[in-house]
């Protein structure tokens, strides 16, 4: 009987134990020991690697500076970067080391809709997610923009501008556009043609719509606009709507290299630091752009990111808000980045 009693204090004393022990245990420490045992990618620590589409475009240099600001500020995210240099073949190289690195998920930022099937099946074969931003892949979740939408907003406020000083008439249409980035991109496209053409008085005649490949960069752009306006006519009035800061400001150099800035103007995409500065030049012949707010893709890609891999559930598509930016409201946006100009509107 005392032997029994005995027994029976020391299993009340162990329960007791374990009880002040579990009382002990932070809250945090237990959601994570559960969620690691029911989610198998579920870790304390993760590495992504990231590749840009190209180092050589402010824009993609503000997503890397905000995916790298983003992952310092969460403290649990190490970064791997790598540059596609707007090349599918450089991109599947990435990919590939960045399984070979060990990676826990890749973020992909590039061009080549060729390749979005090679490169995912790599990845799916490691087990591993992908977020593909702006230009989408087969099976990775989508981040970026809503393109339709971006390009019609650009397209509108194109139509305006011609509808109020041009008598709602223009001759002709430059479409500066990346066809090897296949259908999702070309919404954009398709947006600023169609928002321009629905909403301008007289819309430009189907066979003066000139759609040009700009390869993604302001050289490529200045090029082919130069070899086409020789075939336009020098006193014709020309909108053009562009895929990106870059391509608009490829376009307006060559427009003002062949003497015909004055019957040129511009509409784009992404409203980055490079485009916003053409906006507020003197006679800026670059009425605006859609802003995509690339400096915010970090703070909203990499939580989604670890969404995932700690097995909650995210839209397969996650897009940002989109406004079409130009001088008169660039101020209600980025006002530190341009302190004169916006203190010289507040006067």
């Amino acid at each position: 009987m005392v032997t029994n009693k005995r027994l029976i204090r020391r299993s009340v004393l162990l329960l007791v134990v374990l009880a002040l022990m579990a009382a002990l245990v932070p809250a945090s420490v237990i959601s994570v020991v559960g969620a690691q045992d029911s989610c198998p990618t579920a870790k304390d620590s993760y590495v992504i690697g990231f590749a840009n589409l190209t180092e050589d475009i402010v824009f993609t240099q503000l997503v890397r500076e905000g995916i790298v600001s983003t992952a310092e500020e969460l403290g649990n995210v190490e970064i791997l970067l790598a540059d596609n240099q707007l090349n599918g073949a450089t991109a599947l190289a990435n990919t590939e080391n960045f399984i070979t690195q060990g990676v826990d998920a890749i973020i992909h930022f590039q061009t080549d809709e060729a390749f979005g099937n090679v490169i995912m099946s790599r990845a799916r074969a490691a087990d591993l997610p992908v977020f593909a931003i702006d230009i989408p892949m087969p099976g990775a979740t989508f981040f970026g923009a809503d393109n339709y939408l971006a390009g019609q907003l650009a397209g509108e406020a194109l139509a305006q501008w011609v509808n109020e000083n041009w008598d709602g008439k223009a001759d002709a249409m430059l479409v500066l556009e990346l066809p090897q980035s296949g259908p999702i991109p070309a919404a954009r496209m398709q947006g600023m043609v169609e928002g321009f053409q629905t909403n301008v008085t007289t819309p430009v005649a189907d066979d003066m719509v000139i759609r040009l490949d700009s390869k993604n960069t302001q050289e490529e752009s200045f090029r082919v606009v130069s070899d086409t306006l020789p075939a336009i006519a020098e006193d014709a009035k020309i909108v053009a709507v562009t895929i990106n800061d870059g391509t608009a400001l490829g376009t307006i150099a060559a427009a003002e290299a062949a003497g015909r800035a004055e019957n040129i103007m511009v509409v784009g995409q992404n409203a980055d630091p490079s485009g916003q500065e053409a906006m507020i030049a003197e006679n800026s012949r670059y009425l605006g752009a859609t802003g995509y707010f690339p400096e915010n893709y970090g703070a909203q890609l990499l939580p989604r990111v670890i969404d995932v891999l700690e097995c909650r559930p995210i839209d397969p598509a996650i897009y940002i808000e989109h406004v079409f930016i130009n001088a008169d409201n660039l101020c209600e946006y980025y006002p530190d980045s341009w302190p004169d100009f916006c203190a010289a509107k507040t006067e």
